[in-house]
């Protein structure tokens, strides 16, 4: 049963056009994924999606391998202040309370502008619905009231990690993966992250050093996928 795909993607529409070809198949296991030429994607259990040239080209897609770096973490969390002054409140979960202590300098971005402040105190709160602690904030500029306040915290960068380009991440309601490269085929491929820095991730289980994902168009071919495994029809034709 082959497939028309959905891409809703301005460079897509040439494969979109003509009702009477299939972007996208799928393939059994018996079946050569890679002798039609008519498809742009095709699907094959177990191995992945396969795409034309034509259609990589189309969508931009683009890999990388995965690499041994030293990550720098960065997380971000929001807190706003309650009245104009120097003090800022706001929510974390119990990992980000461990990588923090009284007197660390973060980084904050707000509508009225850029400033630096320093964490004055952290407090567990079992009761708290937000987070698991309430993290207050001494800041160096006065802030006006109800300012709602991104704070940045940098961290020293520690051994070199297996890591990949934060553009890889594809995160659904059923986890996070990337599309690994197989051949000639994408698989989507479950991981497990750990430290994030402003570019990449740390992969701590699912990939290894030299593995090869992509990093552009991770999007389309999710959306590729569903479209074949759900059988849907993007074609109005009535066929």
């Amino acid at each position: 049963m082959k497939l028309i795909l959905p891409f809703l993607l301005i460079p897509l529409a040439a494969f979109l056009t003509n009702c009477s070809k299939s972007t996208a198949s799928i393939t059994s296991d018996d079946d050569d994924a890679s002798s039609s030429t008519e498809s742009g994607a095709q699907f094959k259990e177990g191995h992945g999606l396969s795409l034309t040239p034509l259609m990589s080209k189309a969508i931009g897609l683009q890999t990388a391998e995965v690499q041994e770096q030293k990550i720098a973490p960065v997380f971000t969390t929001a807190l706003q202040t309650m009245e104009r002054g120097n003090m800022a409140n706001g929510w974390i979960t119990e990992p980000q309370a461990a990588l923090l202590h009284p007197g660390m300098e973060m980084e904050l971005d707000y509508a009225g502008g850029k400033s630096t402040g320093k964490v004055l105190r952290l407090e567990n709160s079992p009761y708290a619905t937000l987070g698991d602690f309430e993290i207050t904030v001494q800041t160096v500029a006065p802030i006006d009231a109800g300012t709602a306040i991104t704070a940045t915290f940098h961290f020293p960068a520690g051994d070199a990690v297996p890591s990949i380009p934060k553009s890889a991440l594809l995160t659904t309601a059923e986890g996070i993966f990337v599309y690994a490269k197989n051949d000639q085929f994408y698989l989507r491929t479950p991981v497990k992250v750990g430290a994030r820095s402003s570019e990449g991730v740390e992969i701590t289980d699912g990939l290894y050093a030299g593995d090869e994902v992509v990093t552009s168009a991770v999007m389309s071919l999710w959306l590729a996928e569903l479209q074949v495994l759900r059988g849907g029809k993007a074609c109005t034709c009535g066929h």
